[in-house]
């Protein structure tokens, strides 16, 4: 950090919090961890320039690429940054960054310190409380024993019933159960099996067999018999049109404020793109009494002690119902970023999204900075004043794989700005061609 001027807010996180709250006890779904992905989610922290202001700091694991933050800064996102990376060679991967600062010399953080910041997470892990106090940083938040509780899949469960909801999940607390509850639901069609503190597709267990439903309880069963706590959630697989979402925030007196609600992409479960919903979609849940029951969640929420933001995840079926709790998430969320965009977006009358590209580049040299570069020479970068254009959000996460000599994959976040949906299509054909010029393939 080289300012001296006085920094009111330090925004930093970890994306993937909820491997952090999860006890150490608790039995895993079976699944595969991809090393090139944890990495890229390290990476995700880049994204919270959204919520800087000028007089505002972002601590990243890794320093932010120079291209992106001078193009950021020529767009009117100005903010400080740190310049060298807090995480050395990335060979702490299992430590978050909230861990990392709190280990951090103090020293390296003097300069931002000054002014006794509040700390300012994406979400509140493990750590932040000893971050805050070691480099003097003002921080505010519920315990973490609450900041636990409210985002497990079991509460979300349990506030369906508190708030008088249908509720169609079943909470599995042994292998037995899990087989009896599993074997009951597959004789009415496929089910879900939710990790308790399962996120974005990792998780998150599609069951439409008797077969399938024996390998995931035989692999709990070897956890359950070494002491591991079994805690799932069972629910019926839903006839889904859409997905939605709703961010609130809750301050520290109990005040309920309404923040903005997002459509979703996903992909399979996992989290793929965030966009404006139609003013009629607004209507529908209006009638439906939605942001009603979102301001009594808050109230539940804060009577078991949490204030913050809050992502609601909601569904829409296919027969027209809603499904308006599908899960609590205590934390910021990537609609929210999405929100954040609109807020900058707005006075120039545009419109974004927040989406990303998983890709590999078959080009082992290939770098940030080329890419920036092509996407000005097609006229896509979006800069001020044009109707149209794509905002790179993200730049350590397209490279943070990169080797000599060897393809690599990544992630490339963006912001497509328009002023109607056909337009941002047409943006996106184009960065395809984009990418199959600098030979990037699409993986997603």
């Amino acid at each position: 950090m080289t300012s001296i001027k006085r920094i009111a807010k330090i925004h930093c996180g970890t994306f993937d919090a909820e491997q952090y709250w999860r006890e150490p006890d608790l039995a895993k779904l079976p699944g595969l961890a991809d090393p090139e992905n944890l990495r890229i989610v390290a990476m995700m922290d880049e994204l919270l320039f959204v919520f800087c202001s000028p007089s505002e700091a972002l601590i990243t694991r890794k320093a932010m690429n120079q291209a992106h933050k001078q193009y950021l800064t020529g767009i009117g996102f100005r903010f400080e940054n740190n310049s060298f990376d807090v995480d050395g060679e990335l060979k702490q991967l299992n430590k978050s960054m909230l861990q990392l600062l709190a280990e951090a010399d103090a020293s390296a953080f003097a300069k931002v310190a000054a002014g006794k910041p509040e700390l300012v997470p994406f979400a509140p892990i493990p750590f932040t409380g000893e971050a805050s106090e070691r480099h003097g940083f003002v921080c505010r938040m519920p315990s973490m024993d609450i900041i636990r509780r409210v985002n497990t899949k079991t509460y979300s469960t349990d506030m369906k019933e508190r708030l008088g909801l249908p509720n169609v999940s079943f909470i599995a607390s042994s292998c037995a159960e899990l087989r009896e509850t599993g074997a009951s639901l597959l004789k009415k069609g496929a089910f879900l099996i939710k990790d308790n503190y399962g996120v974005s597709g990792q998780g998150n267990l599609f069951i439409d067999s008797a077969s399938i439903l024996e390998r995931v309880i035989a692999y709990t069963e070897s956890q359950e018999k070494k002491g591991k706590q079994v805690r799932f959630v069972v629910e019926p697989y839903l006839d889904k049109l859409c997905d939605f979402s709703c961010q609130f925030s809750i301050d520290e007196s109990g005040e309920y404020r309404l923040i903005s609600l997002q459509r979703l992409a996903n992909d399979e479960f996992a989290y793929q793109e965030s966009y404006t919903p139609e003013p009629e979609f607004l209507q529908l849940l209006e009638g439906e009494g939605y942001f009603e029951l979102m301001r009594r969640t808050a109230e539940e929420l804060y009577k078991d002690g949490y204030y913050g933001h809050v992502c609601v995840d909601s569904m829409q079926l296919k027969d027209g119902g809603l499904v308006p709790l599908v899960e609590i998430n205590a934390r910021k969320s990537m609609s929210l970023i999405k929100h954040q965009i609109d807020r900058y977006l707005a006075p120039h009358e545009l419109q974004g999204n927040l989406r990303y590209f998983s890709l590999r580049s078959v080009n082992a040299d290939l770098r940030f900075e080329d890419l920036i570069s092509g996407m000005e020479e097609a006229g896509i970068l979006y800069q001020p004043g044009m109707s149209a254009g794509i905002i790179p959000l993200t730049a350590n996460t397209l490279t943070i794989n990169r080797k000599p000599g060897k393809p690599y994959k990544g992630r490339l976040y963006v912001s497509m700005a328009s002023r109607n949906a056909d337009i941002r299509k047409d943006l996106l054909m184009q960065l395809h061609s984009l990418f199959k010029t600098l030979s990037l393939q699409v993986l997603n």
